[in-house]
């Protein structure tokens, strides 16, 4: 199942777990959550640290979206873990500027 994690109502990121346990676990891990503070959507960390991170299932659009980006991640790194894949819903800042 695809599911996403939403903060302040914006859907930040698709992923994939086999259940809703699963999907809060995966929101409440430490390393996601690091990245969501590091990376920078618009010159603003994805979360600072403090907002609530909700967890829904993804709307069919949503789901569309992630399984066309697994797919072409697939084609590029055929090797790529399922379970570490996920999609991005905002648009991310390059870390180079």
């Amino acid at each position: 199942m695809i599911f996403v994690v939403e903060i302040k109502g914006t859907a930040v990121l698709a992923f994939e777990a086999d259940n809703m346990d699963d999907a809060h676990a995966f929101a409440a891990n430490a390393a996601e959550r690091a990245d969501l503070t590091e990376l920078t959507s618009n010159g603003a960390p994805l979360w600072n640290g403090k907002d609530e991170i909700g967890v829904r299932s993804a709307t069919a659009a949503e789901g569309d979206l992630f399984e066309e980006h697994r797919g072409e991640d697939w084609e590029e790194e055929p090797h790529a873990d399922p379970e570490d894949f996920v999609v991005y819903l905002v648009p991310l800042d390059d870390p180079e500027e």
